[in-house]
Parts: structure tokens; C-alpha cells; sequence
């Protein structure tokens, strides 16, 4: 048995695969105050459900948002940071952030630490990685003592300049601290992000050590929890990048656990579309506090190492290896609200678990995209929730009533400009994937996912213009399946500052080659895994002489045979198709030379196909985008192989809805999914 355990904000998910391909599914309410017991409540439940013996499962997978929560929460470690003389204020100089120009009441956003935990040392390296100012060992061991009695931090952050091409001092200060001071966790720079740009870097060192401790701790708890359930073997353990690792690694590093939740939603809705032979889909996880959008082109998701305003966490760059997710303040529990113009909104303020939408009757008195969704019909009131929570119209009407006495509305109609609202925003979120970068979403298809994900894309996906709707099987856990089938994963990188890539050799590049191999297969030995089932994927930051930015150019070893110029050329390709020009005659410079080692895993995402022909439901009434309807209700799990019908219908499973508008068909697909499309496309 492979068992999967994803946290979210709102629910927690947990999938089982048994080993005659069948799956079982469990949903619980998250909690907050410590996600493990939701884990392990969970898991225990799913066990006795299927009359299952904890040592019968072969493999624990498990996401969880406690890195994110403890850095948005500002709850992390006391910590200090080490950094060469003169670059003490790289944390509050910062970047301009362009995405923010016009914004008249910006402010930067706040480091983690304050000045006074920030401390100069005397040395100095090279942007070659050389010696310039030798490490001062004596007066370095002084101000760790003085640091350790003034701040007794939990964490120390150590950033020096150009540490990525010589790690050396780093490291001897690491030594140090560990030596006099084992207990205090060390977060180098040269571990964690070992590239060029000193901010980003600066940064990404300080967030892992702010939140290291807290992570460690969970994952330490999570791990003693299930193996006193009687679970074997270690767990493994969702990351930003869409892989999985040992629990032992993901407590090194934790600041590759921000996006993990989502990142296997992602990671499963490229399964699913590779399998359907549907190469180009955007994803969207949309679950109790968030929307999560990704594209996912050729069958693969978009990753990023930027450590920009754009791929930050909190305002703060993370300069790491993540899946390229747009998240917005939209889900089931965003609360609907007036900004000071008097403008209704919605989120990103959310109800979360507690005290949840006013309709779960667990305290909550604002009116939520949840409550909505309820007047409007896309809920079933007759049908309690996961947790046994029985959906209540009338407290929906009862939060709704502040806001509808200010635009003197009805409920049912403030709920429809809620839900338009909510679909506006999350339409803006799939444009920034994909308009603002270049793609069509009138060519990609639609790939719903979480609770919510499945209610609301008919809508969205007209509100964008997008014709096909790729359904999953088992969409509102799809988190937790992606666990079930992420690959093993680890990304390396071998900074070279800027080189000119057309003046390396053939002997230079697969120099850089080697290196990295070697690294991945004597990390992977190390876990116990042969280098003959890795399957590498090399790339190149690269960019023209003179740019800011770089773009990302696969290539294979044996294609750097007769040297550069085929990474050149393609470099060139990129550029055109990204940005709509290139400079043929300019010179390409190499930044960083990258890795993916994988180990693959097997797929368990199927569903098990119905015989006959399926029984229809009661009919309901549902207000979609202002036209109400009756709609036929069909149990997703009575729906056969092949079987098709039109709009308006709706299909009812365990953890989501899908409601399937007039002039919309669908048909279920052998795997368990469903492709819903415009009748007239």
C-alpha cells in the first residue's frame, strides 16, 4: 500500500492505493495548531476504514504548509545572521519592485531579522571564488561567543560574499559553531543557494534558518507519530519542486517546503494530462484559503529559481528550485468584503478551518465564496461536507445580511456577485501564466483541481475563453494523490558567475557535466538508491551580455559533442518565442549549469470504471453567471467508460461537485477522467 497525506489550510487529504490499483480516500477538517494531528488522526482512520495493518504500507508520502506558516506567521527561530564586513544592510536595501511602480502606498516588505542580529566578519573572497581577505579564525570564535550570550539564537544564518564559488569559509565557520555550539542549526549559503546575486541569496539563507527549527521539529514529530501508528520505513516528504525526498533530507532543508501542497497537485495534473494525451492543460488548485494556477506545457510543469518579488514567499525572494505557481488569496473560505472605496471583494482575507464559512456552523459569521456557492446551489445543503459538516443556507443568508443591506441586494444576488468577483479574480491569475507570458489559454485545456477546483471552472473557463475541461479522478484529494506518484528528487547547480557559453569547449562543458552527476549519484548512494535508475535532466541559465535575467535551455550530454553552438542556437529559439526577438549576433552568456536527478515512481491515478448505465439523481436548481437552470445530478462513481450527456448536469462525488453548464457536454475517459467541452468548439 502507498498511503499519501497532504495538509492544507482547511482540510486535510489522505489517499490510500492498495496494491490491486484500487484507491481510498479520507478528508478531515485541518489543525491549525498542529497539522500532524490531522496527519496522523487521518491516517489512523483511513487504516481502520479498510481493515488495513499499519506495517502493510510500503510507502508514506506527506505535504504539508508548515514552512509557508511559519514564515507568513512571522513565527519562526530566534536567528543571526554572519555576513561579510560591509554587507550588513543587503536585507533592507533590497530590489525596486517593478511589478509594484504604481502602487501609491507601497512599503518594502520586512525582513526577518533586525538590525541588531546581524553581524560583519572579517573576510573577503573573489568573484573567482580566490582568497582576498583571509577568514580571521580567532576574532570570528570571539563574536560567535559574544553572539551566543547576547542572542541565544536558535538558528544562524551564514551569507558571505561570492560563498558560491568558494564555499570554504562557510564552511569553517559552520565547523565552529558546530563544534562549540551543536545544537544551534547552521543554514549556509553555499548549501542552499549557491548561485550569484547577493540579496537573493542573503535571503534565501535567512528564511531556512528562520524557519528550519520549526520545520525540523514538525517533521521530527510527524515521523515519531506514524512510526508509533506501526508505519515502516521512513517517510518521504513533498517539496517545492514537485519531487519527494527522505525525511532525514527535507529536515536539511526547509526551504524547499513552501509550496509542497501545491506542488503535488501539480505534479499529479501532468500525470493525468500525459496519460490522456492532453500535452498543454493550466492546473488550478483551489482549495479553502487559495488559488494555485500552473502551466504545464508539453506534458511538463514550469519551474523557477528566480528569486524575484515573483517568486517570493511573504514578500521575500526564495532563491531555490520551485514549481512556477501563481497563488491568490481565493478559495472556499475567502470572505467577502468591502475594501475602504466601498468596493465589494473577495479575499484574500480567508475563514479558514475555524472558524470556517458561516454555513459550517463553527462560529463563522462572514459571508465566504463557500456561503456563495450554497445560495447559488452549486452545494448540495442536503449533503454534509467531509467531517460530517452539514452545510446551513439560513446562517448563510444571516452573513450575507451586512453586506446586502449596503447595495440593498437579496442574498441569492450578492452571492452571484461574489462568485463573479471570485471568478475574476482567479481568471486574472491563469492570464498571468499564460497571456503574460506568452501562451494562448484558448489552446490549453483546463485542469481543475481541490475541493472548490471542480465548482467553479465551467465559469472560469468561459470567463477566459478556454473550450476544454480536463477532470481528474479524485479531484478534491488531488494533492494527495500527487504525493502517491511524485518522483524522487533532487536539483543541483553549479554557479559560473557569466561566462561566454560559445567560447566553452567540448571538455569544459561536459566537465560541468560530470560534476554534477557526480554529485547527484554519491548523494543518492548515500540514501541507498543506484545511479543506474536515476534519470538525469541537464540545463543552462543563460542570457545575453548585458540582461538581468536568464532563460533556461535544456540540453542532453550528447548533444555538447561538437561543443556550444547547438545550446547557443537554441538559447536564441527561446528568446524568440518568450520575449518575440533575439539578438543573433550578440554574444550568450552562461550563468549557472543545472541537474534534475529523478527517481521514478509509479503512477496509481486511475479510477475504477462503473458497469451499466448510470441512475439519475434529483434534480437541482443552480444560478450559474446569472442563468438558473435545473440540473441533472449524476454520482461520478455510477458513470461508466464512454458514457456522455449535455449540459445542464451536474456531477456529484465524495470531495467536489462539478457542475456542467447548457451548452457544455462531457464523457468519462477510461482513466477516470472527465473532458468536458463546448458543444459548439
Amino acid at each position: 500500500m502507498i498511503v499519501g497525506i497532504e495538509v492544507g489550510g482547511t482540510f486535510t487529504d489522505l489517499v490510500m492505493a492498495n496494491a490491486d490499483g484500487s484507491l481510498t480516500v479520507h478528508k478531515l477538517p485541518s489543525t491549525p495548531s498542529d497539522p500532524s494531528v490531522a496527519a496522523v488522526d487521518g491516517l489512523e482512520a483511513l487504516l481502520k476504514s479498510t481493515n488495513s495493518e499499519a506495517q502493510g504500507v510500503a510507502e508514506l508520502l506527506h505535504g504539508s504548509t508548515i514552512a509557508a506558516n511559519a514564515l507568513i506567521q512571522r513565527r519562526g527561530a530566534a536567528t543571526v545572521l554572519l555576513t561579510t564586513r560591509g554587507f550588513r544592510d543587503v536585507l533592507f536595501i533590497q530590489r525596486q519592485d517593478k511589478s509594484t511602480v504604481y502602487d501609491m502606498f507601497y512599503s518594502k516588505p520586512e525582513p526577518l531579522l533586525t538590525r541588531d542580529c546581524i553581524y560583519e566578519v572579517e573576510e573577503r573572497l573573489g568573484a573567482d571564488g580566490g582568497v582576498v581577505t583571509p577568514l580571521n579564525e580567532e576574532s570570528a570564535s570571539d563574536l560567535i561567543y559574544r553572539i551566543v550570550e547576547e542572542h541565544t539564537p536558535e538558528s544562524i544564518a551564514i551569507c558571505l560574499l561570492h560563498a558560491y564559488a568558494n564555499p570554504a569559509h562557510e564552511q569553517q565557520l559552520a565547523k565552529m559553531i558546530a563544534t562549540r555550539y551543536p545544537e544551534i542549526r547552521v543554514s549556509l549559503s553555499s548549501d542552499i543557494a549557491p548561485e550569484h546575486r547577493e540579496y537573493e541569496r542573503t535571503s534565501t539563507a535567512v528564511i531556512d534558518a528562520y524557519i528550519g527549527p520549526a520545520v525540523d521539529r514538525y517533521l521530527a514529530r510527524f515521523g515519531e507519530r506514524t512510526a508509533d501508528v506501526g508505519i515502516p520505513g521512513t517517510p518521504l516528504i513533498m517539496q517545492s519542486n514537485g519531487g519527494v525526498v527522505p525525511l532525514s533530507t527535507a529536515r536539511r532543508r526547509a526551504a524547499n517546503m513552501f509550496v509542497s501542497g501545491p506542488a503535488a497537485a501539480v505534479t499529479a495534473a501532468a500525470e493525468v494530462a500525459q496519460r490522456e494525451g492532453v500535452q498543454d492543460v493550466i492546473s488550478i488548485d483551489i482549495g479553502g484559503t487559495s488559488c494555485d494556477v500552473c502551466l504545464i506545457t508539453g506534458g511538463q510543469p514550469q519551474t523557477t529559481v528566480k528569486g524575484t518579488s515573483e517568486f517570493s514567499v511573504d514578500g521575500l525572494p526564495l532563491n531555490v528550485v520551485m514549481t512556477d505557481i501563481v497563488t491568490i488569496g481565493a478559495g472556499g473560505g475567502s470572505i467577502a468584503r468591502l475594501d475602504p472605496g466601498g468596493m465589494l471583494q473577495v479575499g484574500p482575507e480567508s475563514a479558514g478551518a475555524a472558524p470556517g464559512p458561516a454555513c459550517y456552523n463553527k462560529g463563522g459569521e462572514k459571508f465566504t465564496l463557500t456561503d456563495a456557492m450554497l445560495l447559488l446551489g452549486l452545494l448540495d445543503a442536503t449533503t454534509p461536507l467531509p467531517g460530517d459538516i452539514v452545510l446551513r443556507p439560513d446562517l448563510s443568508e444571516k452573513a450575507a445580511q451586512e453586506l446586502c443591506d449596503v447595495f440593498d441586494l437579496r442574498p441569492v444576488d450578492l452571492a452571484e456577485r461574489v462568485y463573479r468577483i471570485a471568478i475574476a479574480n482567479m481568471a486574472q491569475a491563469v492570464r498571468r501564466v499564460s497571456v503574460q507570458r506568452g501562451f494562448d489559454p484558448r489552446a490549453y485545456a483546463l485542469l481543475p483541481c481541490g475541493g472548490a477546483g471542480p465548482l467553479i471552472a465551467a465559469a472560469l473557463a468561459a470567463e477566459v475563453g478556454m473550450n476544454t475541461i480536463l477532470v481528474p479522478p479524485h479531484p478534491g484529494i488531488f494533492s494527495a494523490l500527487g504525493l502517491a506518484v511524485a518522483d524522487i528528487r533532487i536539483d543541483y547547480v553549479r554557479a559560473d558567475g557569466a561566462i561566454r557559453l560559445g567560447d566553452l569547449t567540448e571538455a569544459e562543458l561536459l566537465e560541468r557535466v560530470d560534476d554534477l552527476t557526480g554529485r547527484a549519484e554519491a548523494e543518492y548512494a548515500e540514501l541507498g538508491y543506484a545511479a543506474s535508475d536515476l534519470t538525469l535532466d541537464f540545463s543552462v541559465d543563460a542570457r545575453y551580455v548585458g540582461q538581468g535575467y536568464e532563460l533556461r535551455v535544456p540540453f542532453e550530454p550528447d548533444e555538447i559533442a561538437d561543443g556550444p553552438d547547438r545550446l547557443v542556437a537554441r538559447f536564441h529559439e527561446l528568446h524568440q518565442r518568450q520575449y518575440g526577438h533575439s539578438f543573433l549576433k550578440s554574444s550568450v552568456e552562461a550563468i549557472s549549469f543545472r541537474l534534475t536527478a529523478r527517481l521514478p515512481r509509479g503512477s496509481v491515478l486511475s479510477a475504477p470504471a462503473a458497469d451499466g448505465d448510470p441512475a439519475i439523481g434529483s434534480e437541482r436548481t443552480i444560478s450559474l453567471l446569472g442563468d438558473a437552470a435545473s440540473y441533472k445530478t449524476y454520482n461520478r462513481d455510477e458513470l461508466p467508460n464512454g458514457f456522455s450527456a449535455a449540459g445542464p448536469a451536474v456531477i456529484v462525488e465524495s470531495t467536489t461537485s462539478m457542475p456542467i453548464p447548457p451548452g457544455w457536454h462531457f464523457e468519462i475517459r477510461p482513466g477516470g477522467a472527465v473532458i468536458v467541452t463546448r458543444s459548439d468548439a
